[in-house]
């Protein structure tokens, strides 16, 4: 069984948009900041987006002052990284990744699962894994000096995973990660959010015995040369 020291950890999480890792990993969060974790959250993407009822800049202010108000009732550090949406593989759209990685200096870096239905969440993914590789080589000095991150977990945003390789009890903040989601109010009234991450994290619970209610990751490792 994979156990976690929290104490004094630094944890960085990476979300695609602004309630991604709330819903995916907020129970982790949770419990690690109740055992003296430091933790930041890095909003990826721009969530500007013209909906019927707002225009893409009303979206973008609405939604990163949600974000805000998640990251500050849980305790974190947040940063707000604004790529574009639909963001490319590229190093233009590394280069903000590596930077945060080594301004924060995480010992576990946090991200959406490769298995996601949202190519935001994939792309992004993608892109932190290959920043928390690179943010530890010798290079790219104007994004400070190399940090070597051990782990990291993918959490499950939209969808569950196959072969997840750690399953956490997270019933004793379960109410708390609700209220937590609760904060993204312009979601919600888009569809039921609290409810949709609810039953996931049931569903672990009950299909892996793990509590009341549990979520699912899978932990990668680096090993740098």
């Amino acid at each position: 069984m994979i156990t976690f020291n929290f104490n004094n950890l630094r944890i960085l999480s990476f979300s695609a948009h602004p309630d991604d890792d709330i819903g995916g990993a907020g129970g982790f969060l949770l419990q690690a900041k109740k055992n003296n974790a430091l933790i930041k959250l890095a909003l990826c993407l721009d969530p500007a987006e013209e909906r019927i009822n707002a225009t893409a800049k009303q979206e973008r202010v609405t939604r990163i002052a949600e974000f805000e108000m998640a990251a500050t009732q849980l305790g974190a550090e947040f940063s707000y990284l604004g790529l574009p949406r639909y963001p490319l593989l590229n190093l233009e759209n590394l280069l903000p990744l590596i930077k945060e990685i080594r301004d924060f200096r995480p010992r576990v870096i946090l991200a959406p699962s490769e298995e996601e239905y949202h190519r935001d969440h994939r792309t992004v993914y993608e892109l932190v894994k290959t920043a928390a590789w690179q943010a530890g080589r010798n290079a790219f000095p104007g994004c400070g000096l190399p940090w070597k991150t051990r782990s990291l977990l993918q959490y499950e945003a939209d969808n569950p995973m196959r072969n997840p390789t750690i399953i956490r009890d997270i019933s004793d903040v379960m109410e708390e990660k609700k209220k937590l989601l609760s904060s993204y109010s312009s979601q919600i009234r888009r569809k039921d959010l609290v409810s949709a991450v609810e039953g996931l994290n049931r569903f672990r619970g009950i299909m892996y015995k793990k509590g009341v209610y549990a979520e699912a990751f899978k932990i990668s490792e680096f090993f740098y040369g």
